[in-house]
């Protein structure tokens, strides 16, 4: 277990929970807890939970939700969903969406999210568009899920070292978390002994150079599968 000394701040900021210490996933533990039907963490209950954005989800169960979704098989249309992230991307190209625009993206980002429900961009955009439909409560719920998934993701290190790097099960969760916390990469993301991906990052109060990642290969670190 290891402290946070530099992201803390960013996590009262962005209303998650207070977490004073980090800690890398078990994912042979998490594995095993997913599967059992008698477990608090079976991971069907979990994701119901999550979808119903039940913000009474501990901290342990927030991880395994998220760091339990890289042992869940999902079959996905590869093609219907890059058709879906090329209508998307043309929407929010659009300088002045109309109302429809707006109801498309919300269509969009439902069907992406059910391929992955741990994008936190995708949720952003359907958070904003749900909003100016007036949807808020649907929009309450986005916010809801995101802040789950950040808490999970953060618990897991601070990103200040390889050792007490920032745990990911998917490379888009980088992006997303280096913004999330207030940062901007500076150039492209690289790659630390093939294991670690490590952002320099913009100028900041806490003199960080930059973030380390670990993508983890489950396959690699959990026998059985």
């Amino acid at each position: 277990m290891k402290k946070i000394f530099t992201l803390l701040a960013f996590l009262m900021v962005l209303g998650t929970s207070a977490q004073t210490e980090t800690t890398v996933p078990d994912y042979a533990l998490i594995q095993k807890n997913i599967k059992d039907k008698n477990s608090a963490f079976y991971y069907a209950n979990l994701y119901d939970r999550y979808t119903k954005a039940d913000t009474s989800m501990t901290l342990e169960e927030r991880r395994h939700l998220y760091y339990g979704a890289a042992f869940i098989n999902k079959k996905n249309d590869i093609e219907a969903l890059n058709k879906t992230q090329v209508s998307l991307r043309e929407v929010l190209k659009k300088e002045a969406p109309t109302k429809a625009d707006v109801e498309n993206v919300v269509m969009y980002t439902a069907d992406l999210l059910k391929a992955n429900p741990f994008s936190i961009t995708i949720k952003e955009y359907r958070q904003h568009c749900l909003k100016q439909l007036g949807r808020y409560e649907e929009a309450k719920t986005e916010r809801a899920q995101t802040d789950m998934i950040i808490d999970a993701i953060l618990s897991s290190g601070d990103g200040t070292t390889k050792q007490n790097s920032i745990h990911v099960i998917d490379a888009g969760n980088e992006f997303e978390v280096v913004g999330v916390l207030g940062f901007e990469p500076v150039g492209d993301e690289y790659a630390t002994n093939g294991q670690y991906d490590y952002f320099t990052i913009n100028k900041n109060s806490y003199n960080l150079q930059g973030l380390y990642f670990e993508v983890t290969d489950t396959k690699n670190q959990v026998t059985g599968l």
